[in-house]
């Protein structure tokens, strides 16, 4: 291997994980860091079992002992590799993360489909579902919800991945143009159901990555069930024991419970509906407090059982059964 400018060419030297005494130069798509490998190689696999290019000695801080450009397939970022070296340089410990982004990082690159830290990973997934909401809770979701997803899918994170079918779904703006399953390619092969061609329109607009057809499908799949479940609740004027209280009911329903729905597409909302349901001024309506505190639990119940019975409706196994608060 000749000098340092054959290998590095355009790459950058990262600005923190650069050591002068460090003994490996790791090349990640556009930068290279300097560290030390008997380091890597205590915590991975990979790095154990990975020969090197040779040694570099010319008296610069380019020098070093090791070399390894990480092959494109291992689908390794820089920005990841960041993550994963400052949990091991101290700089930013996983154990107290509570960042998604981070933790999809670390999760990635130390996985063994890439750089292959196997107590990292063990960490950082137990990390991961240590900070995902037992319930559902909008304010949670990442910045990437359709990179997220393909995580929680290859690591079979189901109550998280639940939780952004349902964003899917809610989103303003989404739909899911399902191609035929008859469709058929120019070769005349069927459409792999990989194949990312299935639009979420909120995600086009903001130049977001397409969901795969695969996941589309189950997005569709979800929204039918919520409109044929939830439709008959939300059109019906609810009871109550107390006559009066039925009859403010039907009297106030349309204006204060369907109309708005149907302006904000809550039909398939059911949670956020239910919550703008129970945030209504019952008592000011007319209710009596009795029936008031008695339909606030049934519309929380119901709640409850519309985000667990997403599990049966997705083919989802979440394992236990969460409330829902909004």
């Amino acid at each position: 291997m000749g000098s340092t400018d054959t290998l590095y060419n355009s790459a950058m030297k990262h600005p923190v994980f650069w050591f002068n005494d460090g003994s490996i130069v790791l090349h990640v798509e556009n930068q290279v860091f300097k560290v030390h490998k008997s380091l890597l190689s205590r915590h991975s696999r990979f790095f154990a079992g990975t020969h090197a290019s040779a040694s570099v000695n010319d008296g610069s801080d380019l020098a070093f002992d090791s070399y390894i450009s990480v092959d494109q397939s291992r689908s390794v970022r820089a920005k990841d590799l960041e993550v994963l070296l400052e949990h091991l340089y101290h700089d930013a410990s996983l154990f107290s993360e509570n960042q998604f982004p981070r933790l999809a990082a670390a999760l990635r690159v130390s996985s063994p489909k890439q750089l292959d830290f196997p107590s990292i990973h063990a960490l950082t997934m137990k990390r991961l579902i240590s900070i995902i909401p037992e319930e559902y809770s909008p304010g949670f979701l990442p910045d990437d919800p359709e990179e997220a997803l393909e995580l929680v899918t290859e690591y079979e994170l189901p109550l998280m991945r639940k939780a952004l079918y349902y964003y899917f779904v809610t989103s303003p703006g989404s739909h899911f143009d399902i191609a035929s399953d008859s469709t058929q390619s120019a070769d005349g092969s069927s459409p792999s159901l990989s194949e990312p061609d299935i639009v979420n329109a909120g995600a086009a607009t903001h130049s977001r990555r397409a969901l795969s057809q695969t996941d589309a499908k189950l997005c569709a799949q979800l929204m039918e069930r919520i409109i044929e479940y939830f439709t008959p609740i939300l059109f019906t004027p609810a009871t109550t024991p107390h006559m009066a209280c039925t009859d403010v009911f039907a009297d106030t329903w349309m204006t204060l419970v369907i109309q708005p729905a149907i302006e904000d597409d809550g039909v398939y909302k059911p949670l956020e509906t239910l919550e703008r349901i129970k945030g209504i001024d019952w008592a000011g309506a007319g209710l009596c407090a009795v029936c008031v505190k008695e339909k606030n639990e049934e519309w929380t119940e119901e709640q409850q059982h519309i985000w667990n019975a997403m599990d049966t409706w997705l083919s989802l196994v979440t394992e236990q059964k969460f409330p829902v608060s909004m």
